[in-house]
């Protein structure tokens, strides 16, 4: 017959092993420092320094019972390489946990059954008991006043913060990332992902008021220091594509800055409409655009963010502001572009109401683009950020395929999990999980079937063809594609070929071959069409011939041969002399240049600067 040992504890005080009757009920229960009956009786105070020298030994005793077997633990299964199990499953814890707060400050008795109490002046260290905080107070009292300052300072510095109405907010795209933050009466807004014209990198002013309205703000000597500040930064992100813009006032913006914010996160109706002549304006000044077309509304975009005035309404919810951009006849362009997709935005951030307004006007559900996270569908767009009532209002409502997969292959439920990895901790990922799993989806990525080879092929596929049709349309108008050394040498073949007659139809063969890489063909089919072009129009400085050499000097820039990249300097230089070019011919020179300096070429210019 075995007798058990009887359980003991360590007393605090006199630091010796007692069984349980040498202790009171409540002081037996302490998980760590305890004093026994004599102890308590003689008023003898818990030594913590030998105390704990045996608090370890003490617990280690406390598990050690005879005559108790435990159960024998399962061992954990191996991962072996390529196991996605988990993948599949959400994470699994205890959102509950104590925290380190949730002790007694003296004992380190946890919260459990009874509910401990914080020191009424600092409201920061919690006590079983009372007689635990006497036992506490010398040490305590050291920090109190500091503690119940400090929070005072902090509950202070917050109302300041919330009166003077700063905020920070911060979105992204596929193609980059867009941050707007205030403090006090200072703005800044951060581009991330493209910088366009001669803009540069680094901390800057947003326009020459903007530095003025700074310098009345901070004063002439916290200018100075502010400044010097901004040129440090400046240099330390040469080479990104990093811009931060600084502002103490809208108004001081330019009026497509003014448009777009008004649209977006400070949403202001009555600045929209007042800023959008003037951004149309703008719009007529800088003429075609590179592709021959007339640019409209839907074309100015964030800088990297790259989202229009419609999609980032739509995005932040902003009701009233999109219905007029949806329906005004100035920007309603921006609702069926190819290249908008304000539904998928809308559902993203679960803004089911004002997505169907849209569908409602015509906006397509379907739309997606490369900023919405590499054509994503809308369907899992609104699946990963968890927006149960969006995804079922695109699937039950518009006719969604929930079964559709990405250009990677992946099915809604598998998109999820690789692209939220925190899906399974956020309740509306795991309904949108559920949702797609009783709708059949399998959770798999299906590697043949992936879209991005089938897209591209595709689009190959396409411009082949698009090249058979324009050689055809282009015999048909009785025109030809040889000849494209000089006019002399067209003119020298027939006296009756004239470029110009079939102009439109030369254009389309070079934007055919252009597309296919076959960069030599489409540069000498682009110089012809300059001059037909030069030659057919009245005025030297046409605006029809800015596209063709923009198409032209891209062409001959990525030959990689040195003779025709100095042919491209050349036209880009020429164009650059003639007055109205828009701002994209100078930005061509200077992206010859960088290719030239890359390569090793000497860059000599004419009759400019």
């Amino acid at each position: 017959m075995t007798i058990e040992a009887p359980e003991t504890k360590l007393c605090g005080a006199c630091c010796s092993k007692l069984p349980k009757d040498a202790f009171a009920k409540k002081q037996w229960q302490y998980k760590q420092l305890r004093r026994c009956k004599s102890c308590v009786e003689s008023k003898v105070d818990i030594d913590t320094a030998k105390a704990n020298t045996g608090t370890s030994d003490a617990s280690n005793a406390t598990k050690m019972k005879s005559g108790k077997k435990k159960g024998k633990h399962k061992k954990p299964k191996p991962v072996f390489a390529g196991n996605q199990e988990a993948m599949h499953k959400p994470t699994k814890g205890d959102f509950n946990c104590k925290l380190a707060s949730d002790i007694c400050g003296w004992c380190g008795k946890a919260e459990e059954n009874e509910k401990l109490h914080s020191c009424s002046a600092c409201k920061n260290i919690l006590y079983c008991s009372r007689a635990c905080q006497k036992a506490d107070y010398p040490e305590h009292k050291l920090v109190c006043e500091q503690m119940k300052k400090d929070r005072k300072d902090s509950k202070k510095e917050r109302k300041s913060v919330e009166k003077r109405g700063a905020f920070t907010m911060s979105e992204a795209s596929g193609l980059g990332s867009f941050c707007l933050a205030k403090e006090a009466d200072m703005t800044y807004a951060t581009y991330v992902g493209e910088l366009r014209g001669d803009e540069e990198p680094g901390n800057h002013f947003a326009t020459d008021a903007a530095r003025d309205g700074m310098k009345i703000l901070l004063g002439p000597q916290n200018f100075k220091i502010f400044s010097r500040h901004m040129r440090d930064q400046t240099l330390k992100a040469q080479g990104t594509f990093r811009r931060i813009e600084f502002f103490t006032d809208v108004s001081e913006l330019y009026p497509v800055d003014q448009f777009l914010l008004s649209c977006g996160p400070m949403p202001d109706l009555a600045l929209a409409k007042s800023t959008l002549p003037m951004v149309l304006c703008q719009l007529r000044l800088e003429g075609l655009m590179p592709n021959g077309f007339v640019p409209d509304i839907g074309d100015i975009k964030v800088r990297g963010y790259s989202l229009n005035a419609l999609e980032w309404a739509a995005r932040r919810g902003n009701y009233s502001i999109a219905e007029w951009l949806a329906t005004d006849p100035r920007t309603k362009v921006m609702r069926i572009r190819n290249d908008s997709a304000p539904v998928a935005w809308a559902c993203y951030t679960n803004k089911v109401e004002l997505a169907k307004m849209l569908v409602k006007l015509g906006a397509n559900s379907h739309a997606t683009t490369q900023a919405v996270f590499s054509n994503k569908p809308a369907t899992h767009l609104a699946s990963e950020n968890g927006q149960l009532l969006a995804l079922k209002y695109l699937v039950e409502e518009c006719g969604h395929d929930i079964h559709e997969l990405d250009f990677s292959g992946q099915d809604i439920r598998a998109s999820m999990r690789i692209n939220n990895k925190m899906w399974g901790s956020v309740a509306g990922c795991v309904a949108c999980e559920e949702y797609s799993k009783s709708k059949g989806v399998k959770g798999e990525i299906d590697r043949r079937n992936t879209k991005t080879k089938v897209y591209y092929e595709t689009e190959e596929k396409a411009s082949e063809d698009q090249l058979v049709i324009a050689l055809k349309k282009l015999k048909i108008a009785g025109g030809r594609e040889e000849g494209t050394d000089s006019d002399e040498d067209v003119e020298g073949n027939d006296d009756n070929d004239n470029p110009g007659d079939y102009l439109s139809e030369l254009l389309a063969v070079a934007d055919a071959r252009y597309e296919l890489g076959q960069y030599v063909k489409a540069g000498g089919i682009y110089y012809r069409a300059y001059y037909a072009a030069l030659h057919k129009s009245n005025c030297v400085n046409d605006p029809a011939i800015f596209p063709i050499a923009h198409k032209l000097t891209l062409a001959w820039m990525k030959t990689d041969d040195e003779s025709y990249i100095r042919q491209a300097h050349g036209m880009a230089q020429q164009n650059c002399m003639m007055p109205g070019h828009p701002p994209y011919i100078r930005k061509d020179l200077s992206d010859v240049e960088k290719v030239m300096t890359r390569k090793g070429i000497d860059i000599q210019r004419f009759g400019m600067w």
